[in-house]
């Protein structure tokens, strides 16, 4: 493989791939040049923050791996990738995958009118520097109908038969359109959920409780978060499942990353407090117009007063009134979501190797290593496992009883 910073000439463009911190640094600037030019076709993924923020936390050990396509003037592509490797003693299939994708996944920051050329001098150097290597590709959640997957798809399809590659179906995320009118938004809701909705504000009301929406900033962020990840990992824990912030990295990494989008003025970090006690806690993201519903967590003792609704059913209004036009729930089907919508995207994985002819794994069994690998690494108790797996029954009931059903 080629040494890390060398350029590569490639499809008239020039490919750098970036592994330390101090080369990351060195193209902040250059970074959010591009980044300001990629107005509405960009996420929170993939600002320089976001990947800065992420490689401190979780990239210590050179796993980064950002490839930036240059032309003659100026950087035109930025693919923030990350090596994984997946590991079942005593062999490795070592694999890049996308830097902190959590969900709607954009693969990469292209410049206006440069799809083509970014994807074709990716697809080249993926050929060439990777793929022939014995590495694998992942990208997950990707919207199918991305324009950039397309395309780098089709530039890698023309790299055939050096590689083999497959698409395929692996979450769903639900979104819901925000009209210009607040009373356009409730009329959507059918009139049974708005009675449902009214029915829970009037009994937030007869209990005489004291109930307000709190939102933070600044200084005040620490202890909000904090009690955002105490509600959150205490709701899973009675389900018997571990939460996200049960691992004290991501909590590090969630901190620090609301701190760093409200510096940017992208922060909704926001709480409905009963009697001065957090019911519910929402850390949104707001960019380009779209709300990115992050993270939650409710206290489940409030649930008779449906709080989480009240508390989502009031952030709609806001947002409506400051004009946004989408609030995405992110990945997963949960039922709650489609409380409020009917729509929801779907999300591809793709996955591409070196062809065997050319001492690649064959696909079938690197897309089975790595499923088997992630499971052990996630270190489920029995009864985690004997929870998820009651979990998912109870979704899937759920979103009968909802009429919901999600087609690829």
């Amino acid at each position: 493989m080629s040494l890390a910073g060398d350029a590569v000439e490639t499809h008239s463009s020039r490919v750098r791939v970036l592994t330390t911190f101090s080369e990351l640094d060195a193209v902040a600037d250059a970074w959010h040049g591009l980044w300001a030019r990629c107005e509405r076709a960009r996420t929170p993924y993939l600002s320089f923050e976001w990947v800065r923020t992420w490689a401190g936390h979780f990239g210590q050990d050179g796993r980064l791996f950002i490839i930036l396509v240059e032309d003659d003037e100026s950087i035109v592509g930025i693919m923030p990738l990350t090596r994984v490797r997946y590991r079942l003693w005593p062999f490795t299939l070592e694999a890049l995958e996308t830097v902190g994708g959590e969900s709607r996944n954009l693969i990469a920051l292209v410049a206006p009118g440069s799809g083509a050329v970014v994807a074709g001098a990716v697809a080249d150097y993926l050929a060439r520097e990777v793929l022939s290597a014995g590495r694998a590709l992942r990208l997950s959640l990707v919207p199918s109908s991305h324009p950039f997957l397309e395309l780098l798809v089709s530039a890698l399809e023309g790299i055939r038969p050096r590689i083999s590659m497959r698409v395929r179906l692996c979450n769903f995320a639900p979104y819901a359109p925000l009209p210009a009118l607040w009373e356009d938004f409730e009329r959507s809701l059918g009139r049974r959920r708005r009675k449902v909705l009214a029915r829970a504000q009037s009994r937030l009301d007869l209990s005489r409780r004291e109930v307000r929406i709190r939102q933070w900033h600044g200084d005040e962020i620490d202890d909000a978060m904090r009690r955002l990840f105490d509600v959150h990992d205490a709701r899973w824990e009675e389900l018997g499942i571990r939460g996200l912030f049960h691992d004290e990295r991501n909590r590090a990494f969630h901190l620090d990353i609301a701190r760093q989008c409200d510096r940017m003025g992208w922060l909704d970090l926001s709480e409905l407090e009963v009697d001065g006690q957090t019911a519910s806690a929402h850390f949104v993201l707001v960019l380009d117009g779209v709300s990115y519903m992050m993270r939650s967590g409710r206290d489940t003792s409030f649930a008779g007063y449906d709080v989480g609704h009240l508390h989502d059913f009031r952030l709609f209004r806001t947002w409506i009134a400051r004009g946004l036009r989408e609030a995405d729930f992110l990945r997963g089907a949960e039922p709650y979501k489609f409380y409020w919508t009917s729509h929801y995207r779907v999300y591809v994985e793709l996955l591409a190797v070196g062809s065997r002819q050319w001492g690649g794994t064959p696909l079938s069994v690197a897309r089975v290593w790595m499923r088997i690998t992630r499971f052990i690494s996630h270190r489920h108790p029995p009864r985690e496992v004997v929870a998820y797996l009651r979990q998912r029954r109870m979704t899937r009931s759920e979103l009968r009883k909802m009429n919901v059903t999600l087609r690829a």
